[in-house]
């Protein structure tokens, strides 16, 4: 039976910037840590997109009060994300404590007034969580939805972008007594995220929050059509880790959660080795959203650069390489949005695979063996990333990679949308900053309608790519488009019309094509 959690409506739009890296750590939790940190990243020429400000940033559960102590200026600290291009995203819970652990103070300047206005489930009856003791807020009561907003507001009109709303819920019993009459703990569920989601946009078209979807912590959480990024939960850093994940993150595709978020080297217990690190942080770059942080070394092992300059290099590859799908991440998103369904298809639990979009499929390397087993997907013919090498569809293969690569495989036809910056991935550089590329794999006849985003957030115009058989491409957009057309072709064409400029990469097998317009068509052969 499908959870209550779960339904047959479709997930949100997720806003273009979620697609970026996202960073944290929740073992300082200053001002002085958040900006060390992006600072670091900065040095080391990673992106960064979005930094989640952890627990504990207030000074009780949950009273919406920076520390000052941690954060001397909140407001400051924001400016300071904001002016980096990133995204703020704060860390919740809906309890309301009195009795709060790591906090400056102990109970919420609010804790009687909830219980006094019934605005706490159980009659107001305290329960123990793992922050402390107190109140939930009934997501089920009108009056205590509007309260809470106040509070959001006190962040939310500060500039904020999202919410890390972590679990509190599940700790107040199977079953709950709200407004509506006692309900189980996880029909409950549903009314606490949709009410946070619901008033954030009602403020920021393009907020989100980041909450469970399956946990192994709870089971469901968060209904499909009301969560924008699923996190499932706290992960440890080895082996173990990885693989429960990829479980979590799998369920969570096949029961239509749209946007899914890998934890790279988990939350806490053991921390990542060099290997352990570099597998997890690979398997996150090839899910929609990847988020390095955590407890567990948040600032040792969760730092590519702690295990050396060689693995600061792959990760900065493979985190420039997340970045660049952005835009084809995004256009998944949309169509998940409109069809229902994940961004993650065709999850193998049993195989540990999986489809990021209908165009690049993955498998992960979850253990010491580098030598893997590999079974592509039987409705398509595939072409190797690293070297373009061809393959049938369903073949059956065993290939061993290196530190630096990953099983990585691209659709027969494929035409991915890329954005891209600079040389680090080797699909561009900085000529390319401004302009559209699209990554083709020609392959008989294939197209595509690309949802492409006006901004950093859900809005989109839709542009449409055909390739055919015989080397003609055709671009179709409601407005002039700057395009680089990256065409893979193990040989050199000798008759190129119709384009501003091209050249041939005999080391990449790849044809380079600039041609601008609205609508305009080219041929290569």
């Amino acid at each position: 039976m499908p959870s209550m959690a779960q339904s047959n409506k479709k997930p949100p739009i997720a806003p273009l910037w979620v697609y970026s890296p996202w960073i944290w750590e929740d073992s300082l939790n200053t001002d002085q840590a958040v900006k060390m940190l992006v600072n670091q990243y900065k040095q080391h020429k990673i992106p960064v997109g979005a930094l989640i400000v952890d627990s504990p940033w207030s000074l009780s559960y949950n009273d919406f009060l920076w520390d000052t102590n941690k954060y001397p200026d909140p407001k400051e600290t924001i400016k300071f994300l904001k002016d980096q291009n990133i995204k703020v995203v704060m860390w919740l819970t809906a309890c309301i404590n009195s009795k709060s652990k790591d906090t400056r103070n102990n109970a919420s300047p609010d804790f009687e007034y909830v219980r006094k206005m019934g605005y706490a489930v159980n009659n107001g009856q305290e329960s123990d969580w793992w922050k402390g003791r107190g109140l939930h807020i009934d997501f089920t009561n009108p009056a205590a939805n509007k309260w809470w907003n106040t509070q959001l507001d006190k962040l939310l009109d500060m500039g904020i972008d999202g919410w890390k709303v972590d679990q509190g819920e599940i700790y107040f019993g199977d079953t709950v007594t709200t407004s509506i009459g006692k309900i189980t703990n996880e029909a409950f569920r549903p009314y606490y995220y949709r009410g946070i989601i619901n008033h954030s946009l009602s403020k920021n078209r393009n907020a989100v929050i980041l909450g469970r979807p399956f946990s192994h912590q709870g089971g469901y959480a968060a209904a499909v059509e009301d969560l924008t990024v699923g996190w499932s939960g706290d992960f440890s850093g080895n082996w173990g880790g990885l693989n429960k994940q990829i479980n979590n993150i799998y369920t969570s595709a096949n029961a239509g959660y749209g946007t899914l978020a890998c934890e790279i080297g988990g939350y806490f217990e053991a921390k990542s080795k060099r290997e352990e690190f570099i597998r997890y942080m690979q398997f996150g770059s090839f899910c929609p959203v990847m988020i390095n942080g955590g407890s567990n070394g948040a600032f040792s092992t969760h730092l590519p650069w702690y295990f050396g300059e060689d693995v600061t290099q792959i990760y900065r590859y493979y985190a420039t390489l997340h970045q660049e799908l952005g835009y084809y991440l995004f256009s998944a998103g949309v169509n998940a949005h409109i069809h229902g369904g994940s961004i993650i298809k065709n999850a193998s639990i049993a195989d540990q695979s999986h489809l990021l979009g209908e165009d690049i499929f993955v498998k992960p390397i979850t253990g010491e063996n580098a030598t893997v087993a590999i079974n592509l997907p039987e409705n398509n013919a595939w072409f190797d990333y690293w070297t373009d090498s061809f393959y049938e569809a369903g073949q059956k293969i065993a290939k061993t990679y290196l530190e630096k690569s990953y099983p990585i495989f691209i659709k027969a036809g494929a035409i991915i949308p890329l954005k891209v910056d600079d040389n680090v991935t080797g699909h561009g550089d900085g000529r390319s900053k401004g302009k559209q590329t699209f990554l083709i794999y020609p392959y008989g006849n294939s197209s595509t309608i690309y949802h492409k985003p006006t901004g950093d957030g859900v809005s989109y115009q839709d542009i449409k790519v055909s390739v055919n058989k015989n080397g003609t491409i055709d671009f179709e957009s409601v407005q002039k488009e700057d395009c680089i057309f990256l065409i893979k072709s193990k040989k050199k064409p000798v008759n190129i019309t119709n384009t501003k400029e091209w050249s041939y990469d005999e080391k990449t097998n790849t044809i380079r094509i600039i041609q601008s317009g609205k609508k305009f068509s080219f041929s290569y052969h």
